[in-house]
């Protein structure tokens, strides 16, 4: 079986790709289990408690935002979604011993230039969502992930508002309290409202005909693709919309058989 374990399975982004990796696995015949110590309500692949991942079998583990520093199986990779959050170099230091890997994915060349260290880039998948029934006779704008100084909400609900937008829908977890009571709070009203966090996208994007997104910097624009995919028009700027590789789910799948037989 092929162990992912992740130090946060709360809303996020990361949360959402594993859960696609989890059912991409799982439908192409590759056993595969997602742990974590919470199960986010929007997760719906194969998931169990982080204390049952030590007795359950597996010859391949994948782990995430945890610095595995023992051998928990035949095949260990970490796969690094992060930058500043989990710098390779500094959380190799801590603990007296480094990580025990036996290779690293990296979701963007971006991310594996940043981090350099060597590895292995693969693409996040990118989960399918059904039909739209917004026929765009209704403008309706999203803005989507969490919320704080780095997506620089605030910059997209303005921007919406400059286009014309008189209904403006937030979600996502306020990962930055601060931010958000200093920058966001003031914007909302009867045309900007916070509709927390959705576990199901497809409801979401099934509402929206656009979607705005200005961060700082992204290791992987998640956002962008997810529009595609859901039919709806991505309003994005320059500066998160380079530094990211787009795969189909069918060569990512191929890629990362690769990886965990090599």
């Amino acid at each position: 079986m092929i162990k992912i374990v992740s130090g946060f399975t709360g809303a996020g982004g990361s949360t959402v790709v594993f859960n696609t990796l989890v059912n991409l696995f799982n439908s192409n015949g590759m056993d595969s289990c997602l742990y974590g110590n919470y199960k986010w309500d929007g997760i719906t692949c194969r998931f169990k408690d982080i204390k049952d991942f030590y007795s359950d079998p597996g010859e391949v583990v994948v782990f995430h935002f945890l610095p595995f520093r023992d051998r928990f199986a035949k095949k260990q990779i970490l796969s690094c979604h992060e930058t500043t959050l989990f710098q390779l170099d500094k959380v190799n230091k801590m603990g007296g011993k480094p990580m025990v890997c036996d290779n690293i994915h990296f979701v963007s060349q971006y991310q594996k230039d940043w981090q350099a260290y060597e590895g292995v880039v693969i693409p996040n998948p990118i989960k399918q969502f059904s039909a739209r029934t917004n026929d765009g006779s209704k403008r309706v704008a999203g803005i989507i992930g969490s919320i704080d100084s780095n997506k620089r909400v605030h910059l997209s609900i303005q921007r919406a508002l400059d286009d014309g937008f008189s209904d403006i829908r937030l979600y996502g977890a306020v990962t930055d309290y601060p931010y958000f009571l200093s920058n966001v709070m003031n914007l909302l009203s009867d045309k900007v409202t916070y509709r927390g966090v959705a576990p199901n996208m497809d409801n979401v994007y099934n509402q929206l005909t656009h979607v705005y997104h200005s961060p700082k910097q992204e290791t992987f624009n998640l956002i962008k693709p997810e529009c595609i995919a859901a039919g709806v028009t991505y309003v994005g700027n320059e500066g998160n919309d380079t530094k990211a590789e787009y795969w189909t789910n069918d060569r990512i799948l191929e890629a990362w058989k690769k990886l965990l037989s090599s």
